[in-house]
């Protein structure tokens, strides 16, 4: 789950040899001279099989006895020569992309990046969902998002605000977990009737004792400090089910920043997603009252399993009347979030509702009177 080793290269058509790039719309490396399509798993077994060449005799033999430690020790390898790091003075981001890669602002914040003599360190996640949102639809999306922005200055709506999209692959912590929680419920009713000349308010009030289990899959935690949580999960959902193991392939003309918040840091943020959706649901069961609070909450967290995962984003940085504003286009559904100037917050929140149908597999609630 750590930051562990990973062989990072560039991948070559076995075509043609021009470099090849991931593309989003044919979800393959594509070479663009002579347009032929790979997967990463071909051109790793390809690969493979030009540098093996066939044992014979008593090298058969040592090679047999020894694959298995090989296999290990090739693992642990860096090959880092094709990668290179930017830095961004003004967010302090440091970006992870190819050396092919043109690099001339951050994918962060819009601002302008530079080359540094940082060697890339254990760049190695364990899944990926790559891009399946192109260049082009993403711009789309942008535009008619901002289009919709009424109150927005026609100046910030223009495509010349375009120059500053990046597509990256923001590092994300999804936790799975069962929680058992206890919690009370307080309920409130008010009735009035008369009695004789005088009016008679009621007011009755109940306290419902509850235990609820939850079952949780894949709640996503952005691992960087310097990203919009809020952002992040405005985006949301993803298709857990296009998890891919990770391969550098992916990254090919993207990029990528190593996570500064591991997974136990990021946990709070996600437990407080669960509750809401418990608290949410046991207020549903509590009763016909008319008016609801969760007065008491205790859980304990089981069958915790987390991944380490890198989700598809195209960011779009842009700098108006001194403000920064950041927009964010979901990299495989193409769900769009951000902020626009003057106009409201058009943030979607994650709410409870979404939540409770995304992501929670089972809730189970019981009384106790």
């Amino acid at each position: 789950m750590g930051k562990g080793r990973v062989n990072l290269k560039k991948y070559n058509c076995p075509n043609c040899s021009a470099e090849l790039y991931w593309d989003a719309a044919a979800n393959a490396l594509k070479c663009e001279y002579c347009e032929k399509e790979f997967q990463p798993e071909e051109l790793d077994a390809l690969a493979e099989s030009a540098n093996a060449p066939a044992p014979t005799g008593a090298e058969q033999v040592s090679r047999e006895t020894t694959s298995q430690d090989r296999a290990s020790d090739d693992s642990t390898k860096i090959d880092t020569s094709d990668l290179v790091v930017y830095s961004c003075k003004n967010c302090g981001a440091e970006v992870i992309t190819s050396r092919s890669t043109v690099a001339t602002t951050c994918a962060f914040c819009g601002r302008a990046i530079s080359l540094t003599d940082k060697m890339v360190g254990n760049f190695a996640p364990e899944y990926i969902i790559p891009f399946a949102i192109t260049e082009d639809e993403a711009k789309r999306i942008y535009k008619n998002y901002v289009g919709h922005g009424i109150l927005s200055p026609s100046k910030f709506r223009s495509s010349s605000q375009l120059k500053k999209q990046k597509g990256i692959y923001a590092p994300f912590w999804l936790h799975s977990y069962s929680e058992d929680a206890t919690l009370v419920v307080h309920g409130e009713n008010l009735f009035s009737h008369r009695r004789g000349d005088d009016k008679v308010i009621e007011h009755h009030m109940f306290d419902v004792n509850m235990n609820v289990e939850g079952d949780f899959k894949s709640i996503p935690a952005d691992g960087l400090k310097n990203l919009d949580n809020n952002l992040m999960a405005a985006i949301e959902p993803f298709d857990y089910t296009k998890l891919s193991d990770f391969s550098p392939a992916y990254m090919a003309g993207f990029y990528a920043e190593e996570y500064d918040e591991n997974a136990d840091e990021t946990l709070g943020r996600v437990m407080e997603r669960s509750k809401n959706a418990i608290e949410t649901e046991a207020a549903l069961e509590a009763g016909p009252y008319e008016t609801k609070m969760v007065v008491s909450y205790a859980s304990n967290l089981k069958n915790k399993i987390t991944k380490y995962a890198m989700l598809p984003i195209w960011m779009f940085n842009v700098t108006y009347g001194g403000k920064d504003y950041q927009i964010a286009v979901n990299g495989e559904t193409g769900k769009v979030a951000g902020k626009l100037p003057i106009s409201a917050l058009k943030l979607i929140g994650a709410g409870a509702g979404t939540f409770l149908g995304t992501q929670l597999l089972a809730i189970v609630v019981r009384l106790f009177m």
